[in-house]
């Protein structure tokens, strides 16, 4: 496998999707999510989803310090992680909270097929992962649209990274975005924030809202 220099990377081309509310992803996409098979899995999320209160949404969580972290200083909020690895999300559902529902999926499938338009009042994107391959990279247009989608014009984006690449490629993804207020973090740092505290690297951070949505779309 090809070794990626964090420093030098650039995101490939990826062209947005003509339907954002159909999206392929991995494990199947949201298209999976229409079979009788997986009927308990959607029902499981559609109720943690549909409850009332705050809804927050951490995209690809890793080993989940942070998430717990943050369920637990923040229960007013129920928060949905998502993580494509089954060990990692295995580990954190053990030992979640009852506001915290840790799930194996595609955060493109959850936004395309089981989070309605500005049900999300939080969202956060934290350290996505460099990757030479068009159909691994996380942050596209597509995500973006369906984040923009799920938040509506109030709920706010919390993106961080440490690769130059990335920031440049947030930047232009979410030039629309206006800038907003943090929302809760927290007290919990994950791996990735620790290393770059411990060699003093060089955080981007953008926090915005998709604010030129009118609200119904």
């Amino acid at each position: 496998m090809r070794r990626i220099d964090r420093d030098t990377w650039e995101a490939p081309p990826v062209e947005a999707s003509p339907d954002d509310r159909r999206v392929r992803g991995a494990l199947g996409g949201s298209l999976l999510l229409d079979r009788p098979e997986h009927r308990e899995f959607r029902d499981r999320i559609t109720a943690f989803v549909d409850a009332p209160g705050p809804l927050a949404l951490e995209i690809g969580f890793d080993f989940g310090e942070r998430l717990l972290g943050a369920a637990l200083a923040n229960p007013e909020i129920r928060w949905l992680g998502c993580e494509l690895r089954r060990i990692r999300v295995e580990e954190v559902a053990a030992v979640a909270p009852g506001n915290l529902l840790a799930v194996r999926a595609d955060a493109r499938t959850l936004l395309a097929a089981l989070i309605p338009p500005g049900r999300l009042t939080y969202a956060y994107v934290m350290f996505p992962t460099p990757t030479l391959r068009p159909s691994h990279l996380l942050l596209t247009p597509d995500l973006v649209a369906l984040l923009a989608r799920a938040l509506g014009p109030t709920g706010v984006l919390h993106l961080a990274t440490d690769v130059p690449g990335m920031a440049r490629l947030a930047e232009r993804l979410l030039a629309g975005w206006t800038p907003a207020a943090a929302p809760p973090t927290s007290p919990v740092l994950s791996r990735r924030e620790r290393v770059c505290l411990r060699d003093g690297l060089p955080v981007y951070t953008r926090i915005g809202s998709p604010s030129w949505i009118t609200p119904g779309t």
